[in-house]
C-alpha cells in the first residue's frame, strides 16, 4: 500500500509517494530543487523510479530538470501538456476571478525545459513503477492535467482543485476552483470522474488535503454539469 507524503513548497505542493518503489509526482518551482532533494534524502530516497506530472505549468515542472539529473529518473506528462514542459514555458492562463488577476504577477511563466520520456495515456497502470494506482484523465485546469488514484482512494489532483486562499494559508480544507483553469465545465466533470472512481481524499496543487465529502458537498453547489 502506497502512502502519499506531501512536500510544501515555494509556490505549490510536491508530493512523493511511497510503495515498493517511490515515485515523485510534481516538482515545485525552479528554485525548489535544493529543497526537494533534501526532502527526499530526509525519507530515504535517492533514486525515484518516475517523476510524474499532473500538468504543464511552472509551478509544477520548474524543478523537472535538476530532479531528472539528480535522481535519473524518467518523466511523464499527458501528451497535451507535453509541448509546455519541453518549451520550458507556461501557455496562456484564464483568470477564474478577480484575485486570480492581481495575483498573476507572482508567477515566473518560464521554467527549464525537459523532454518527457513518457506520455501519459488515460488509466495507465502505475504497478510498474512500485507504485499501487492508476493515472486517470482529468483535464479542465489544462488540456493534459491528470491525476494519481491510489488503490487506497487518495487522489493527488495538481490544480484540478485549489484547497483555500491564498495557496493554503486560510481554510486550506475547503475546495474551490483553481485561479486559473481552461474550463470550469471540464473541471466539474474531472471532479465528478473520480468520485464516481471512489477517490476519498483530493491531495491538491495548492492547499490542501480535501476530503471527499466536501469536494462532494462543493460539487454540489457549483453543479455537476
Amino acid at each position: 500500500m502506497a502512502t502519499v507524503i506531501q512536500i510544501r513548497l515555494s509556490l505549490s505542493n510536491s508530493f512523493l509517494v511511497v510503495g515498493e518503489r517511490p515515485i515523485l509526482v510534481d516538482t515545485g518551482s525552479a528554485k525548489d530543487g535544493k529543497k526537494l532533494l533534501r526532502k527526499l534524502a530526509q525519507h530515504g530516497v535517492q533514486n525515484l523510479a518516475l517523476i510524474l506530472h499532473t500538468h504543464g505549468h511552472s509551478d509544477h515542472c520548474g524543478s523537472t530538470k535538476q530532479l531528472k539529473g539528480a535522481t535519473s529518473a524518467p518523466t511523464a506528462i499527458h501528451p497535451a501538456d507535453a509541448a509546455v514542459m519541453e518549451n520550458g514555458r507556461n501557455q496562456a492562463t484564464k483568470p477564474t476571478s478577480r484575485r486570480a488577476k492581481l495575483l498573476h504577477w507572482l508567477v515566473n511563466d518560464e521554467f527549464p525545459p525537459v523532454r518527457p520520456d513518457i506520455l501519459l495515456p488515460d488509466k495507465m497502470p502505475l504497478q510498474a513503477f512500485g507504485v499501487d494506482g492508476k493515472v486517470v484523465y482529468t483535464p479542465g485546469h489544462t488540456a493534459g492535467s491528470i491525476s494519481v488514484l491510489l488503490s487506497t482512494g487518495e487522489a493527488i489532483v495538481g490544480d484540478l482543485l485549489m484547497g483555500g486562499w491564498l495557496g493554503g494559508m486560510f481554510r486550506s480544507g475547503q475546495p474551490g476552483y483553481p485561479y486559473y483553469a481552461d474550463d470550469l465545465g471540464q473541471i466539474r466533470a474531472s471532479v465528478k470522474k473520480l468520485l464516481d472512481l471512489g477517490a476519498t481524499r483530493f491531495f491538491v496543487g495548492h492547499g490542501g488535503p480535501l476530503e471527499a465529502e466536501r469536494v462532494r458537498m462543493w460539487l454540489g453547489r457549483v453543479g455537476s454539469g
